[in-house]
């Protein structure tokens, strides 16, 4: 870590760091920055794997902007890089130390020469998504756009996962396409909390499952930051979203948002496919098990809905414990729509349910910047709600990820940056007032 560490001399009038609460100016950028970090020999539990160091402030390309960092959202790729797993970030890029943090609200600091859609000290929110020099910037103007989904590149990547320089520092870089202008009646911390999953939702709904007025759609975990905007736009649109959660307090929750009803899978125990079942070990007794309780999901669906009818679309994250009851219970010609595996990548299931009744599984990565762009809309509009459970310091963060990986927050969550401990401001120049001189 010397590396990291050294400290970098350069011309007068240039900072070396600012300090965690110190504003400084628009435009001049220190040498150094306070980061989170993951580091190669240090994998583990968030408590174990995130530490705070001195690293080397980003460049800025000619097409990329500077961020300065109020605050930002958390999110479970953070959880999976401390980890190591499924694979190391270290593998992804050259550096010793790796800057997690896919999303983030800030002040622009510092433009390069070819950004046109922002300038220095507007207030923006930054998206992960990394897309490859092909697609241009990005914009709608861009004639390649509407028929070449960027996302359809092999070379584009998820800033702060699958790229060493994320957002949990008090600088981040971004590609101009990255920014969009930050909903003014949110506080900072609303503004970074939502960005990555409220966006993931989006593009899983309504770019790739397509729902339509009046569909049925099963949540899974729908008081977590997936769910919680899946539920939503599902009220936007005129489907109808069954909730799945672990508990009753969280489907009343997800009532209030809109859900026409909740199952709290810890009535159905036996449904998941575990990892010991997955590994060839699964016993006769197992799998009559599982199947008398996917069914008995399917009837308290039912009991939902006043009649005999299966979900349209099956909204899916979980993986391994779940998938197999989601392709069970998806209604013939249904959609089952999946953008990660937080209990297991590789799956098993019944594959006759799928064929026989002619459903699709759609696949479903982030969401490109058209799908961000039209997704931000409606939370400017205030048509959907965030959804921020709780905003932590600082020198918080470590626990933040900490309480994710143990499903303890419900929706979703932000650690401020800038602003260290003091929330609920909105503006640059409330933090110019208070942290300047």
């Amino acid at each position: 870590m010397s590396a990291i560490l050294k400290n970098i001399n350069g011309p007068a009038g240039r900072p070396d760091i600012y300090g965690l609460q110190e504003y400084g100016a628009p435009g001049i950028v220190p040498y150094r920055m306070h980061a989170w970090v993951i580091e190669k020999d240090r994998f583990g539990e968030p408590l174990q794997a995130l530490v705070e160091r001195q690293v080397p402030v980003p460049e800025v390309g000619d097409n990329e902007v500077l961020v300065r960092v109020m605050a930002v959202g958390v999110n479970y790729n953070t959880v999976w890089a401390g980890l190591g797993q499924p694979i190391s970030v270290f593998n992804l890029h050259d550096k010793d130390y790796h800057v997690p943090g896919s999303d983030a609200s800030g002040i622009v600091w510092q433009v390069g020469k070819n950004v046109k859609n922002c300038a220095v000290g507007d207030e923006v929110i930054v998206t992960c998504f990394k897309q490859c020099l092909e697609h241009g910037n990005g914009s709608l103007n861009n004639p390649n756009f509407s028929s070449f989904d960027p996302m359809s590149s092999q070379n584009h990547a998820i800033m702060g996962y699958e790229t060493p320089d994320g957002s949990y520092a008090q600088f981040v870089s971004a590609q101009a396409q990255q920014i969009l202008p930050k909903p003014k009646h949110l506080t900072w911390e609303d503004a970074a909390s939502y960005i990555l999953t409220y966006f993931t939702a989006y593009r899983m709904l309504i770019t790739q499952a397509e729902i339509k007025p009046g569909e049925l759609v099963l949540v899974w975990g729908g008081a977590g930051g997936l769910g919680t905007y899946a539920i939503q736009l599902c009220r936007e649109i005129g489907a109808e979203p069954i909730a799945v959660v672990s508990s009753d307090e969280k489907g009343k929750f997800c009532m209030k948002l809109g859900a026409i009803g909740y199952i709290n899978r810890t009535e159905f125990a036996g449904y998941e496919v575990t990892d010991t079942e997955f590994n060839h070990y699964e016993t006769a007794a197992n799998n009559a098990r599982r199947n008398q309780m996917m069914k008995a999901m399917g009837k308290r669906i039912w009991e939902i809905c006043g009649q005999k009818r299966s979900p349209d679309v099956v909204f899916e994250h979980a993986g391994r414990e779940t998938f197999a009851t989601s392709v069970f219970l998806a209604a013939r010609f249904g959609r089952i729509v999946i953008c990660g595996a937080t209990t297991g990548y590789e799956l098993s299931f019944d594959v006759r349910h799928l064929w026989m009744h002619q459903k699709r599984i759609l696949g479903s990565h982030y969401a490109n910047f058209l799908d961000c762009r039209q997704a931000n809309t409606l939370i400017t509009k205030r048509k959907v709600d965030v959804i921020n459970s709780r905003t932590y310091a600082y020198h918080e963060l470590p626990q933040a990820h900490h309480d994710l990986y143990n499903n303890k927050i419900i929706g979703n969550a932000s650690v401020l940056i800038m602003p260290g401990d003091v929330a609920g401001m909105k503006t640059r120049e409330e933090i110019a007032a208070r942290f300047s001189g």
